[in-house]
C-alpha cells in the first residue's frame, strides 16, 4: 500500500511539474544605427537594442517581461557594425547556449551578422537592468541598454493592483561619446576599448526624454489611487529622486537601503545599474508639489544637473 502512493505522488509531480513553469521566448537584435531626438533640433546617433529590424532604437530598448518561474530564451542577433557585443544583467545569471542549446562553460562576445542565444530562470520579481558589457561603459552610455521586469507569480485582485505602473529609465549623455567618429569605430577583432573624451553629460534623459518633458506621475483626478513606480539607473551619475513630504513610499523590490525616510519626505539614491520598485501614494500631496531629480557626479558628490518634475498632470 505504501508503495502504492509512492507511485502515485511520483506520477502527479511529473504530471504537474511542466506546469510549474512556462517558457518565454524572445528575440532581441542589436544595432548601431539609432538615432535619437533629445532637444530642439537635435538629434544624437545612438546604438541600442530592437525587437524588430524595422524597429527603431529607444531609451531603454527592447524590454524583456517574464514571471516568476518562466524560463527564459533569448534569441540575440547582433546586426551591429562596431565591435561584438552580448548580453549582461549583474542581478541574473545569463547563461550562454550554442547552436545546439548546450551552455557555454566561457562566454563569448557575438559577432557582427552572427546570432548568440541566451537563458535564465526568472527566480525573482523585480525590476533590473541588461546591457552590452562589452567596452563599458562606452555601450551602456551609447544605448545598448534595457529593463528586465519579473512579475510576481502571485496575481494580485483588482482591489490591490495600482491604477498604473511608471518606469522611469534615466540616464545622461555627452553628446561628444555620440559622434560618427567614435560610434562608427572600425570593426576591431582585439574588440580593444575606444579611446573616449572625458565624459561630461550635457542632457539628462528619463525613458529617452529630457526632464522638461515628463508630465508628471499621477492624474491628479486619481491622486487617491497608489502607482506602482519603476525605477531604473541606466546612467553612469548617482540619480536622486526627491518626493514631497506628503509623498508616502512603500518599498517592493530591489534594495531597501536605496529608499530614505526623512523629515523632508522619502527620497531615493540610485548608483549606476541599480534598480528601485516602490508604491508610491499621493492622496495628502498638494496638487503644484514637485519630485526633484538629481544627478550627481559620483566621484565630486556634486548635483550636475537638477529637475523638478510635477507630481501631477
Amino acid at each position: 500500500m505504501k508503495r502504492r502512493c509512492k507511485c502515485i505522488l511520483v506520477f502527479l509531480f511529473v504530471c504537474t511539474g511542466p506546469f510549474l513553469s512556462a517558457q518565454n521566448d524572445r528575440l532581441i537584435i542589436g544595432r548601431t544605427t539609432g538615432k535619437l531626438p533629445i532637444g530642439k533640433n537635435v538629434t544624437i546617433r545612438t546604438f541600442g537594442f530592437t525587437d524588430s529590424l524595422s524597429g527603431q532604437v529607444t531609451f531603454p530598448g527592447s524590454e524583456i517581461e517574464a514571471r516568476e518561474g518562466d524560463s527564459v530564451s533569448i534569441d540575440f542577433w547582433n546586426i551591429s557594425q562596431g565591435n561584438p557585443v552580448s548580453l549582461y544583467c549583474k542581478e541574473m545569471e545569463f547563461q550562454q547556449r550554442n547552436a545546439e542549446n548546450e551552455v557555454m562553460k566561457v562566454k563569448e562576445p557575438i559577432h557582427h551578422m552572427v546570432h548568440g542565444f541566451y537563458s535564465f530562470q526568472a527566480k525573482k520579481a523585480g525590476t533590473y537592468l541588461y546591457y552590452s558589457p562589452e567596452n563599458y561603459p562606452f555601450n551602456l552610455q551609447a544605448g545598448m541598454f534595457g529593463v528586465l521586469i519579473i512579475r510576481p507569480k502571485e496575481t494580485d485582485s483588482l482591489d490591490h493592483k495600482p491604477s498604473q505602473e511608471i518606469l522611469w529609465c534615466s540616464n545622461e549623455i555627452d553628446t561628444k561619446w555620440h559622434t560618427d567618429a567614435i560610434m562608427g569605430t572600425a570593426y576591431d577583432v582585439s574588440n580593444k576599448p575606444i579611446l573616449l573624451p572625458l565624459y561630461k553629460p550635457n542632457y539628462f534623459l528619463i525613458n529617452g526624454k529630457t526632464t522638461i518633458e515628463n508630465k508628471g506621475l499621477q492624474s491628479f483626478v486619481n491622486k487617491k489611487e497608489k502607482v506602482l513606480l519603476r525605477l531604473v539607473n541606466s546612467g553612469l551619475y548617482l540619480h536622486e529622486i526627491q518626493f514631497p513630504s506628503d509623498a508616502e513610499l512603500k518599498f517592493i523590490s530591489g534594495s531597501d537601503r536605496n529608499l530614505i525616510a526623512g523629515p523632508n519626505g522619502y527620497r531615493i539614491q540610485l548608483h549606476s545599474g541599480e534598480c528601485l520598485e516602490v508604491f508610491v501614494f499621493l492622496d495628502q500631496v498638494n496638487e503644484k508639489e514637485k519630485i526633484r531629480y538629481h544627478f550627481i557626479e559620483p566621484i565630486s558628490k556634486k548635483v550636475a544637473y537638477k529637475a523638478e518634475i510635477p507630481v501631477f498632470y
